[in-house]
């Protein structure tokens, strides 16, 4: 492992709470690639299902508050006051996923941590911006 990627790590354990992990030895180098060991995609990992859920209830949290809520609803005659509150509510459950599943990949050192980082900090700016915009929507 690199001196980057150790320093990387320490830094994120530390973003995410979680206990120091003792350095691990470098694998052995692999000189040559199958063709085959490629095509074989390893099982989802607690982290990736995580990672898909969270991404789930995002999208999910975005049809509601884009298109569901504010266009089909009145369409229907239906405007309720509940739908701040719920979008809030998917907010919270979304964050709540997106850390969870960043959690793991690091306390396992995943191998594809650094693969899941840059997509997972954009849609948490995303989600916080939109808590943000609701909370203060809801206040005044």
């Amino acid at each position: 492992m690199s001196a980057i990627t150790e320093t990387l790590d320490r830094v994120f354990d530390r973003l995410l709470l979680l206990p120091p992990q003792p350095a691990l030895p470098a694998p052995p180098a692999e000189e040559t690639t199958d063709e085959a060991e490629l095509d074989d995609a390893p099982p989802a990992t607690p982290g990736e299902r995580a990672f898909s859920i969270s991404l789930f209830i995002s999208a999910t949290r975005c049809t509601l508050q884009y298109v569901l809520l504010p266009i089909v609803l009145p369409l229907i005659g239906l405007t309720t006051d509940i739908s701040l509150p719920l979008v809030i509510l998917l907010d919270l459950l979304a964050i709540t996923m997106l850390v969870r599943s960043l959690r793991y990949f690091w306390q396992t050192r995943h191998p594809r941590r650094f693969d899941m980082l840059p997509l997972s900090l954009v849609i948490l700016f995303i989600i916080f911006f939109s808590l943000g915009f609701d909370i203060w929507q809801l206040i005044t």
